[in-house]
């Protein structure tokens, strides 16, 4: 009896020890296999994709995109770099993209065709007014300053009515003779939607234009362009 009870704890050790070594064996070969697997698999590419959904018509800032790695026989010659990109930012989309989809320069509206419509502010009108030097203070005005525009009306009475219009923004110059040869006679204000009702019936070439300091807008709620940051994250998405 005592031979049998011998030869069993034998027998149970030794599948133990067939069933451990099984095991080291399987794990083994199983971490291999995924480093040799890695190894042969070439290095991922760092391509720019967005970091949120957005919708059409959107601004495209860094702080939308991320960098995220594929594997460089995936890559589209389509897809952009972060080098790529950085000349690309501020522009709109043509169409609703998802998270994590890369981005391409087709998918954007480039500002060269993106019309007057889009670069205005919201809530505000872009109008243009004939220029003289006197209007453009001998030509040190520029685009930002903040100006106060009176329009002069001759009233059946023969007074002089004045109507200004306070605190808007000069949007855009006409270019000088220098510029091409030949002058565009134009200032263009960008005024807010309560008021151009009132600016267009008004509206004349018998105008003054005065800029106001800067002091006077510290106040105020001003409308400016706003400088991005440039840095794009890594991806912080699902893989």
């Amino acid at each position: 009896m005592t031979g049998k009870l011998k030869w069993a704890a034998i027998l149970i050790i030794s599948l133990v020890m067939t069933a451990l070594t099984l095991l080291f064996l399987q794990k083994y070969l199983s971490e291999e296999t995924q480093r040799r697997l890695a190894e042969a698999e070439p290095e991922g590419i760092a391509v720019v994709v967005f970091a949120r959904a957005m919708q059409a018509d959107e601004q495209v800032f860094a702080d939308a995109l991320a960098l995220r790695e594929f594997p460089e026989h995936l890559i589209s010659s389509q897809w952009l770099s972060q080098q790529q990109v950085a000349g690309l930012l501020g522009q709109r989309l043509k169409y609703d993209v998802q998270q994590g989809e890369p981005m391409t320069e087709a998918m954007l509206i480039s500002n060269n065709f993106a019309g007057l419509s889009r670069q205005l502010p919201a809530d505000h009108f872009a109008v243009t007014l004939p220029a003289t030097d006197v209007a453009r203070h001998n030509g040190l005005l520029a685009v930002g300053d903040r100006v106060d525009i009176t329009f002069a009306e001759d009233s059946q009475q023969g007074d002089v009515r004045q109507h200004t219009f306070s605190n808007l923004s000069i949007f855009d110059l006409g270019a000088t003779d220098g510029d091409y040869g030949h002058a565009f006679a134009g200032i263009t204000v960008l005024v807010p939607a309560a008021e151009i009702a009132a600016f267009t019936r008004y509206q004349n070439d018998n105008y003054a234009l005065s800029v106001r300091a800067k002091q006077m807008n510290s106040s105020l709620s001003i409308w400016q362009p706003v400088a991005p940051s440039a840095r794009i994250l890594s991806w912080q998405g699902e893989h």
